[in-house]
């Protein structure tokens, strides 16, 4: 049976512009697995957090100009043949001890970008490690060593922040506290209002106990705020980090009252 000629002519069309469009695709590097570990990751983006694209070449200096530290969420992570390519969701201002950023605007999302590695790994993550560090690299960064792997969460705390409510045993362990907990790393939230309706900057009180790895567990957000607004704050808990509380020189469980500067946008 012979193919009409429009339907030879329609295929032949076809079979021509495949080539093209694959051409147009860039294809994935072979043996980039490794920045699949980075997604779902929560990180600070160090000077650059106030640019929406942040472009990196393998012959620029290790630290970036720039003065706004942005807790980001790595969302993917690919390589091809023009360079390393993270997508990166921002969740506020970072901060600690010694470092106080200053940030203006800071976008909804960030696209950071390295260029002339080539292929390899050990370069690119070097440069990502002192770009995009976790909290405790951010820490040592400024000087402030903080080696503390996470633990679980803790039973018996000292009780800190409201005496009438805690438990007997709790403030016994009260009193024999020689230390509270002390921040040393922490990030003030920013909620994206999807209806652009709202903009609003001020105060939101966190209540939770510090273990003994120098993480929060048990938080929870004091007064009348939205939903919403609470799923903010709590989602960037996580990458707080503290000295933990002493007994003598025995690290304690503490409950802990802190603030944290709560923007929407």
């Amino acid at each position: 049976m012979k193919m009409p000629k429009a339907s030879r002519f329609a295929g032949l069309a076809v079979a021509l512009l495949l080539p093209a469009c694959a051409a147009k695709t860039k294809a994935p590097v072979a043996g980039a697995d490794y920045l699949n570990a980075y997604v779902g990751q929560q990180r600070v983006l160090r000077f650059q957090g106030d640019q929406d694209k942040v472009a990196v070449k393998m012959k620029d200096r290790p630290q970036l100009p720039g003065a706004c530290d942005a807790a980001v969420e790595v969302k993917s992570a690919v390589a091809d043949k023009a360079g390393v390519r993270l997508s990166l969701e921002t969740l506020g201002t970072a901060s600690a001890e010694k470092a106080h950023p200053r940030c203006g605007r800071i976008p909804p999302a960030v696209t950071l970008t390295l260029a002339g590695f080539g292929g390899n790994s050990g370069a690119v993550t070097g440069r990502i490690e002192q770009i995009l560090p976790t909290p405790e690299g951010y820490l040592r960064a400024y000087g402030i060593a903080f080696d503390r792997p996470a633990g679980s969460e803790p039973g018996l705390a000292a009780s800190s922040t409201d005496l009438r409510t805690a438990t007997d045993a709790e403030r016994r362990l009260e009193v024999r506290l020689t230390a509270p907990p002390r921040r040393l790393f922490w990030v003030d939230p920013i909620y994206r209002d999807p209806r652009h309706a709202v903009q609003y900057q001020g105060e939101a009180e966190v209540d939770g106990v510090v273990g003994v790895d120098g993480r929060l567990y048990r938080t929870q957000v004091r007064g009348s705020l939205e939903k919403p607004h609470v799923a903010a704050i709590q989602r960037v808990m996580p990458l707080w980090r503290f000295e933990p509380a002493l007994t003598g020189k025995v690290m304690t469980p503490a409950h802990i009252l802190s603030r944290v500067v709560f923007r929407i946008e």
